[in-house]
């Protein structure tokens, strides 16, 4: 979350995009749920008996997620690491992406029965595919 939001202030001080897609992208998801688990951790010392109720780890993926995007738009491009883990969420996250449907039939059902696969599978199955992905995209680079 720190270098969230040093990228998030680099973002705002520097690029356009930023407060026509960030900005609004932040405030629709709320700026609390962005940051409130780091919030929590940070703050810890003032309330050392609180809980922290719900975490999705999940939610971890996304917020790396954002850190890219954000990265992307200050430097222009991304690492080949940063460009396997963007391949690796459109591909572990493909509803949220709003990818369009494959004119292949056959081919888009094996796709959407693959990413069901895939999330059943557990988190190890999810981090190797990843891994794998970083990989090849180092490889290729």
């Amino acid at each position: 979350m720190a270098a969230f939001g040093i990228l998030n202030d680099l973002a705002a001080a520097r690029t356009i995009d930023y407060h026509m897609s960030f900005r609004p992208l932040f405030t629709k998801i709320g700026w609390s749920h962005l940051t409130g688990a780091a919030n929590f951790l940070k703050h810890a010392d003032r309330d050392p008996e609180a809980i922290l109720t719900s975490f999705d780890p999940r939610e971890n993926h996304w917020r790396i997620g954002f850190c890219l995007l954000l990265y992307r738009s200050v430097q222009g491009t991304l690492t080949p690491t940063m460009a396997a883990f963007h391949n690796w969420m459109v591909i572990r996250y493909p509803d949220e992406f709003r990818l369009a449907e494959d004119d292949d039939k056959a081919f888009e059902e094996a796709y959407r029965h693959s990413i069901r696969v895939l999330k059943e599978s557990g988190q190890d199955v999810e981090m190797f595919l990843l891994n794998a992905v970083a990989l090849a995209v180092k490889a290729w680079a």
